[in-house]
């Protein structure tokens, strides 16, 4: 009888002390989880977080950063032909204001890879910044590769002050986002020589080989009517080819010089003429160093026509006329806009063709 009662009291002891401890431990993580949520939507730690230190003397929370930016990847490998995300996350003060209306699936380029959709959107925090959520999906056709570095993309933005209400009245400003690597999967086994195993060839037995002269003779008389059409229709098309790289170039000059105003007093034609030679002078440039050129800024037509060897005279008036035309598209504040800067840009682009002439 003694024994049972002693057995009963180190059972109750036992449940009293391990029935408290498990739910502090509960309710602390569900609360740190929480937290942690809500930190990456509204970029705080909200009251559900640690206690906040009741010292006075604690340090002060850094303040925030005027424009910062981060990328995210729904996947860290693809294989050929798998769609993924690529999100680019930029937090920055309410006072800048992004220039989005010409981020579209046609005007951002992301070779190698492939756009199949973009799109954006714009998040206010708790703490007083805007997040700005990019969402590009891309695809991947490479093969033999075994990771990819995706291009950096450039993002316009000016800033918001005083009077300026309008993106044409404030200086055009860029971020450049640097993109993230991403891995490449294959079905190829590491190292492979050859897509097929190796197969052992046996030779037929000789009652069998006119068989193989049949098909020779097959062969041979396939080679001779492919090589008679072809002959026929080169003849029809008279050597046609592509277009010629001398006469496009020779076409863009014309086109540019027929939008070159007489009069570059009035501000609306020589902002119309501004944009007509950012695209012609780009599109021109792109024969000149053999390569796409239509998503290129100024800044990276200057890398470009550096590494094609171009001389430094045509550099350096190809990136100031390019720059001139890129702060008047995106709002320069006026400047750029008078007659004087008019006529000095026609020359400059004058220069840069008389220069590049084949």
């Amino acid at each position: 009888m003694k024994s049972m009662h002693q057995i009963w009291i180190v059972f109750i002891l036992t449940v009293a002390v391990l029935l408290p401890g498990a739910s502090p431990g509960v309710a602390q993580m569900g609360s740190d989880h929480d937290a942690a949520e809500e930190q990456m939507l509204t970029g705080e730690r909200g009251a559900s977080g640690r206690p906040r230190s009741e010292d006075p003397d604690a340090a002060e929370p850094e303040p925030l950063e005027e424009l910062s930016y981060a990328t995210r990847l729904d996947r860290t490998a693809v294989w050929v032909g798998d769609q993924f995300h690529y999100i680019i996350v930029v937090d920055h003060d309410p006072i800048i204001e992004f220039v989005l209306e010409n981020l579209s699936q046609e005007t951002v380029n992301m070779d190698p890879f492939r756009v199949v959709d973009v799109g954006w959107t714009e998040t206010q925090l708790k703490n007083g910044h805007t997040r700005l959520f990019v969402d590009m999906v891309l695809s991947s056709f490479l093969v033999g590769e075994e990771e990819a570095q995706i291009p950096q993309l450039t993002l316009f933005y000016f800033r918001r002050g005083g009077a300026t209400i309008i993106a044409d009245e404030a200086a055009a400003e860029s971020l450049t986002v640097e993109g993230p690597t991403v891995s490449l999967r294959s079905s190829l086994p590491p190292e492979a020589t050859d897509l097929r195993d190796s197969v052992t060839v046996t030779s037929w037995p000789s009652g069998r080989r006119f068989l193989s002269g049949i098909g020779w003779l097959a062969l041979g008389m396939l080679v001779l009517g492919a090589g008679w059409e072809s002959y026929g229709v080169l003849s029809k098309r008279h050597g046609r080819q592509g277009p010629d790289p001398r006469k496009m170039m020779a076409e863009i000059q014309d086109r540019w010089s027929q939008y070159v105003p007489m009069d570059f007093a009035n501000r609306d034609t020589l902002l119309d003429f501004y944009g007509r030679t950012y695209q012609d002078l780009k599109e021109y440039l792109g024969y000149v160093v053999d390569a796409p050129t239509e998503g290129l800024t100024s800044d990276d037509m200057q890398e470009e026509l550096v590494s094609s060897a171009a001389a430094s005279d045509v550099v350096e008036k190809t990136t100031r006329v390019l720059k001139t035309c890129e702060d008047a598209r995106y709002g320069s504040n006026g400047k750029g806009s008078t007659e004087e800067d008019g006529r000095n840009l026609a020359q400059d682009v004058r220069d840069i063709f008389q220069a590049t002439k084949g």
